[in-house]
C-alpha cells in the first residue's frame, strides 16, 4: 500500500461501512423495542413501564436522522473520491469501496 491514495480510499471505505452498520443497528433497535412495547401492552404491564419503553423508542428514533445524515455525507465523499481516482479501479481497495457504496446506497434507499 505504497500509494497514499489507496490508504485514503481504505479509510473512507471504513467510515462508510461503519456508518452503514450504525444506521442499520438503530433501525433494528427501533423494531425490537416496538415489539417489546407490544409485548408489554399485551401482558398488561404497568403504565410506568409502558411510558419508559416509549421513551426508549423515542431515543432510538432520534438517532436515526443524525446517522442517516452522516452516512449520506460520507457516502458522497467516497463516491466522489472513487470518481476522481478511476485509475485505481484495478485495486482490491477500489472494488471493496464500490461494494460498500452499493450497500450504503441500499441502506439510504
Amino acid at each position: 500500500m505504497a500509494d497514499p491514495r489507496i490508504r485514503q480510499l481504505v479509510i473512507k471505505t471504513g467510515v462508510v461501512k461503519r456508518l452503514t452498520k450504525e444506521k442499520t443497528v438503530y433501525e433494528k433497535e427501533v423494531h425490537i423495542e416496538r415489539a417489546r412495547l407490544e409485548k408489554f401492552r399485551n401482558d398488561g404491564a404497568d403504565e410506568h413501564v409502558l411510558r419508559k419503553q416509549e421513551e426508549v423508542i423515542e431515543e432510538c428514533q432520534m438517532m436515526l436522522p443524525d446517522s442517516k445524515r452522516r452516512l449520506q455525507k460520507e457516502f458522497e465523499v467516497l463516491e466522489k473520491y472513487l470518481q476522481d481516482e478511476k485509475d485505481l479501479n484495478e485495486t482490491d481497495a477500489y472494488t471493496k469501496a464500490a461494494e460498500v457504496l452499493k450497500d450504503a446506497k441500499a441502506a439510504l434507499g
